[in-house]
């Protein structure tokens, strides 16, 4: 054996791994499909019939990169060419996140906003920006209805789907009032506080619109049962303070027979990586949706729909980056079955975030390095190595003034704790803006840099839920064929794949043969 083809052999692949796949007249094509997806995207004026939003939380834009390369490289691919299906959706906008009285918001405020249609304070659910925080008396009258209560006046049938409790501060925003998304099973304060203020998950029971929602999945049980009772789903005591089952209470409803309450755990559902771990088994968020649908859409008069992919939010919190990144991809998984269902010129799908995290992309990786890994070979100025994925702050920061050495840490692991500056026990939101895509009828809405609670606004405006003034309200318009060209760019992707696998089969030849 010569050692000198040895030596080529080893560095032809090693470089190969190094190579961009794609030929110069691949990216030309890989552009050309794109524009002419975009001009063969037509508006689509017409009423539609569904109307479903997805909501990841704390899903930003580093997010989104991050997950559709892990995503790339889940399926054994470099990883930035992939696209999340949501990714594809032929209308793009911004979100300004802001509360009413926060540079950079929380959950509630924001999911009254995207929901109710009016900017709120931090903390505070279904009342407008006359409320204060844990204020119950300040809530009194300034209640605002959400877009669900809108679907159900007009005669639409709706759902809520989560991977948190339902009470949580998305789902909430949906059905709830209060001046605290706290008081998700209990109004902290006084006596006459209580008498004035309910809980969150007995307006879900006892009052509209949470009465008529058709299909609600999620988690959350023990918000619905007395912390001196057993749940027997779960063997878990539950949390409430007052005594109620509201379990037992809506299972004695016998007019809501047809409705489904299907809570999954007695809190949040388990991280999608590790549903297996955590059990017992849960529904994925895919399985949910897929379920909810199936239920909704035999309404004849259509359906409005919210789902949540909540866990990506609390993953990042926790400074765990790849669980966010995989709840992120399984996410992505329920958007892409539900689009599969319904029909493209007949539902309105919006997909977007509440806020952003502090997590950020830095350093020069090599194309196709694993996002959770660092830039390989290269060491920051204090001689350690670093990684792709940071935050801002959390609880990945050393107390010390001094990073830790990641050499020998296995970075790919399910809870590997990421790195961040800032030492917090808890990460923060971050407070630039989100995407805001879009697919369907009115879908050219959402083209600009816009108010958070301007989604509610626009969605209501294409569903003509509360107006029939605008003229596709009255009479239907003429629909587009929409044609999509996404075989056009998988054509390239599988050209792309195909010519890498070529070249990597060509090279072992060659190297096999002389080394014989």
């Amino acid at each position: 054996m010569d050692l000198r083809w040895l030596f080529v052999c080893t560095f032809l692949l090693v470089s190969l791994k190094e190579l961009k796949a794609e030929t110069p007249q691949q990216w030309i094509d890989i552009a050309n499909a794109e524009l002419q997806r975009a001009l063969n995207n037509e508006r689509i004026v017409k009423r539609p019939k569904n109307v479903v939003l997805f909501l990841g939380d704390g899903m930003g834009v580093a997010t989104l990169t991050a997950a559709r390369i892990y995503k790339g490289q889940m399926g054994g691919a470099n990883g930035e060419e992939t696209s999340l299906t949501f990714e594809k959706f032929p209308n793009l906008g911004l979100s300004k996140t802001y509360n009413d009285n926060a540079q950079i918001p929380d959950s509630a405020g924001t999911a009254t906003a995207y929901l109710c249609g009016q900017k709120a304070a931090l903390g505070v659910i279904g009342v407008n920006s006359n409320a204060t925080f844990g204020d119950c008396a300040s809530a009194t009258g300034n209640h605002i209805t959400s877009i669900l209560e809108w679907a159900q006046q007009a005669g639409k049938v709706t759902g809520i789907v989560t991977t948190t409790t339902i009470t949580h501060a998305t789902p909430a925003a949906a059905y709830a009032h209060t001046p605290s998304r706290d008081w998700e099973s209990y109004v902290e304060g006084t006596d006459e506080d209580r008498k004035m203020c309910k809980d969150i998950a007995r307006q879900l029971v006892e009052d509209l619109p949470g009465q008529n929602i058709r299909v609600i999945f999620g988690g959350g049980r023990q918000g619905f049962v007395p912390n001196n009772e057993t749940d027997p789903a779960f063997g878990s005591r539950g949390a409430r303070k007052d005594g109620r089952n509201l379990l037992r209470l809506k299972g004695l409803d016998v007019s809501n027979t047809d409705f489904v309450l299907g809570l999954f755990g007695p809190s949040h559902l388990a991280y999608d990586l590790l549903r297996e771990r955590d059990g017992p088994k849960q529904p994925t968020l895919k399985e949910m949706t897929t379920k909810a649908i199936d239920i909704l859409q035999k309404d004849p008069n259509g359906f409005f729909l919210l789902v949540e992919g909540g866990k990506i939010d609390h993953a990042h919190h926790a400074g765990q980056a790849r669980l966010a990144l995989h709840d992120t991809v399984a996410f992505d998984a329920a958007i892409e079955a539900a689009v599969a269902m319904l029909p493209a010129d007949d539902t309105l799908f919006v997909v977007t975030a509440d806020h952003s995290h502090t997590i950020g992309m830095g350093g020069y990786p090599s194309r196709g390095n694993g996002i959770l890994k660092g830039p390989e070979g290269v060491r920051a100025k204090d001689g350690l190595p670093y990684l792709t994925l940071s935050y801002a702050n959390g609880p990945g920061a050393s107390q010390s003034g001094s990073r830790r050495d990641l050499t020998d840490s296995k970075t790919e692991e399910n809870e590997f704790l990421q790195e961040a500056l800032v030492p917090l026990s808890v990460e923060t939101h971050g407070g630039e803006d989100v995407a805001i895509y879009a697919k369907g009828p009115f879908a050219h809405l959402f083209h600009t840099l816009h108010e958070q609670h301007y989604i509610a606004v626009a969605m209501d405006y294409a569903a003509c839920y509360r107006s029939n003034t605008p003229d596709h309200c009255r009479s239907p318009a003429p629909t587009s064929s929409g044609n999509d060209t996404r075989e056009a760019t998988t054509a390239a992707s599988r050209a792309t794949s195909f010519s890498a696998a070529a070249t990597l089969i060509i090279v072992a030849c060659f190297c096999l043969a002389m080394l014989k």
